[in-house]
């Protein structure tokens, strides 16, 4: 009587590609659940429902880009140690982060989504599929994140610019208007400035939309894309301009514009226009300007 060795079939390796994925999956999970606990009073099913209707479309799209892109990344490199160490290396960061009550939760699992975002950047080819899903990635976390803290550095001094400008254009088309810091004033009606309707709080926003359409697109830059870009960005403070000069006339246009039905047109309207401009942008090509970034 022979012993009968048992022979295990042999398993293809775990690539990066679906390491990163996987990984982004649970940074992904993480954040939107902590929006649904954020929710009170509401049972789980409703809260659910209020948080993902609440989710920004340029959002969702970009979250959709970057396992889109990873998805399409055609290497079929293992992944190697160093990946598996920084992976954990990030879980046990957030981990602690949380315990230590540091950083609120919020922003803890974007600040891990950005050092992922980096490094699988700088792990990834230029002109790779990976590296493109990295782009868009950063792009969100700094959305998310980045941009209201930069926002929040030079808040007073964006705010005044905005009641500037509109000021300006009340000088130009009506009378009896002013402006002082973030007030625009006249006889029995003033608006007030704040963070939340700057013109320039949106401008990330315009830039998520622009970078995840392009990377969806190609995964390479070329030069029309950043005059594009710069496009998205202007007309975003534009149509904000405009919106803050309407709701500075009379007290019936604020409401309009700021409490009512307007808004919900205001904030349509913007995501349309931004999208065009950004799905025009995609439209061109020029291989001899590529840049592999």
């Amino acid at each position: 009587m022979t012993a009968k060795t048992i022979i295990w079939p042999a398993t293809d390796a775990f690539t990066r590609r679906e390491l990163f994925i996987w990984f982004a999956a649970i940074i992904f999970a993480t954040k939107f659940f902590q929006s649904v606990l954020q929710v009170s009073g509401l049972s789980f099913q409703d809260s659910l429902f209020v948080r993902a209707a609440g989710i920004g479309a340029f959002q969702l799209l970009a979250w959709f880009a970057v396992f889109r892109l990873l998805a399409r990344e055609p290497s079929r490199d293992p992944a190697t140690h160093q990946d598996f160490a920084v992976i954990g290396l990030l879980g046990i960061f957030n981990i602690a982060l949380n315990i230590m009550n540091a950083v609120p939760a919020q922003r803890v699992i974007w600040i891990v989504a950005t050092l992922s975002a980096i490094y699988i950047y700088l792990m990834s080819p230029k002109g790779s599929y990976s590296r493109a899903a990295a782009t868009v990635l950063l792009a969100l976390c700094v959305q998310s994140l980045w941009g209201p803290i930069l926002f929040s550095l030079f808040a007073f001094d964006l705010l005044r610019a905005d009641a500037a400008i509109v000021g300006a254009f009340l000088d130009l088309t009506q009378s009896g208007y002013a402006w002082h810091d973030n007030v625009i004033a006249t006889q029995g009606h003033s608006i007030e400035i704040y963070s939340g309707c700057s013109s320039f709080h949106n401008v990330s926003l315009a830039m998520l939309c622009w970078v995840t359409l392009t990377k969806l697109t190609r995964p390479i830059w070329i030069a029309t894309d950043f005059i594009f870009g710069a496009a998205a960005c202007a007309v975003m403070i534009a149509v904000n301009v405009t919106r803050l000069y309407v709701a500075a006339l009379s007290y019936g246009s604020y409401e309009y514009w700021h409490n009512g039905d307007g808004a919900h047109i205001f904030q349509v309207g913007v995501s349309v226009i931004i999208l065009l401009i950004c799905l025009w942008g995609c439209s061109f090509s020029d291989t001899r300007h590529e840049h592999t970034a």
